[in-house]
């Protein structure tokens, strides 16, 4: 497996479960795995919180640039995107 001990990173953070799996559909159909935590328990989560709770989008590292290239192409609307700038 060539991701076996490659770490996870996040790359957006969406305002809905929804966007987030079309954005996770579109990145797995070019061959970038990708990962929505929580997603079949998102609306669940949503109920309870009251909404405004946001889902994230991960990939693994290697995969990040590609990733973030392909959805700036696609012209998704994210809430936040992390470019590797933290701290």
């Amino acid at each position: 497996m060539p991701h076996r001990d490659e770490p996870i990173v996040t790359i957006a953070t969406f305002e809905t479960d929804f966007e987030a799996s079309l954005a996770r559909g579109a990145l797995e159909a070019i061959g970038i795995k990708a990962l929505v935590p929580n997603e079949w328990s998102g609306s669940i989560r949503n109920l309870y919180r009251g909404g405004g709770a946001s889902t994230v989008l991960q990939v693994f590292e290697s995969d990040r640039d590609r990733a973030l290239v392909e959805l700036r192409r696609m012209q998704m609307r994210i809430a936040r995107v992390d470019d590797g700038d933290e701290g």
